[in-house]
């Protein structure tokens, strides 16, 4: 629940981590991404931490069902009391977009992994467990979560984030996103070692491409599309290289590995 230093890492982006100003402070970006359409991650939500009514900072998150949410544990402030929600969005600067819904939910609903260590960027999830039960719409809809068995290597999958598009610049008010390539945690090890000393199979990534989460894209979505419309959730945005650089790798906290954990909540 400690704030991630961006001096280590990047994203959440998807993924990726931590710092900005007023209502956003740790997490990622998507650096030469595509702007998103309404209903295109009915998945995807904005969570802005509060103390006292004040702005801490903000990240992506993802919907699993009609009470949970799940998101990076680095995107959870200690200072926060409560937590406001944006469901349906894909301008969250624009309250009166179509479909979308917010919500404010107190610190107790939320629950960091136990286990998380931020020195070290391992299990890096935590879980909002909501006060209602949301109600689905076109706008609105749960993924999947991801077979405990299955590593989805070198599978096509997307990212989202509201995270800065270009280096130390404004975040995006509008919802970004970019095709991707889930790549091996081997091939992604070599190259993330100046960053990460351990590199355990919880963690997911991303192949180098010409995009990149970056700040403010932390705790949101890697996922692939099922043929049925619907969305897998494999992972969760938590950190990259300083800078944001393209043709780097970004890694993801892998869902599969805490099934056992997020059910406790169900």
């Amino acid at each position: 629940m400690s704030r991630p230093n961006w001096q280590l890492i990047i994203v959440t982006f998807l993924l990726y981590q931590r710092s900005i100003s007023g209502q956003d402070t740790p997490s990622k970006r998507i650096v030469k991404g595509f702007p998103a359409e309404p209903k295109q991650f009915p998945y995807q939500v904005y969570i802005l931490n509060l103390e006292d009514g004040r702005s801490l900072f903000g990240c992506g998150a993802v919907i699993i069902s009609n009470r949970i949410v799940l998101t990076a544990a680095h995107c959870i402030s200690k200072e926060m009391n409560t937590m406001e929600i944006y469901f349906g969005t894909v301008d969250k600067s624009n309250k009166r977009e179509v479909g979308q819904q917010r919500l404010i939910v107190k610190a107790k609903n939320i629950y960091v992994h136990p286990e998380y260590d931020d020195n070290q960027l391992i299990n890096d999830i935590a879980l909002i467990r909501l006060p209602a039960d949301l109600l689905f719409d076109e706008y609105i809809q749960p993924a999947k979560l991801p077979d405990a068995d299955e590593l989805y290597e070198n599978e096509s999958a997307v990212v989202s984030g509201w995270g800065q598009t270009i280096f130390s610049g404004p975040q995006s008010n509008h919802l970004q996103y970019y095709n991707v390539t889930v790549f091996s945690n081997e091939k992604c090890k070599n190259l993330m070692i100046a960053v990460s000393k351990i590199f355990p199979t919880s963690f997911i990534c991303l192949k180098p491409s010409q995009s990149t989460p970056c700040h403010g894209d932390s705790g949101g979505p890697l996922a692939i599309r099922n043929e049925d419309g619907s969305h897998t959730l494999l992972g969760l945005t938590s950190f990259g290289k300083p800078g944001c650089p393209t043709n780097s790798p970004g890694v993801y906290t892998r869902v599969s590995s805490f099934l056992k954990w997020i059910k406790q909540y169900e």
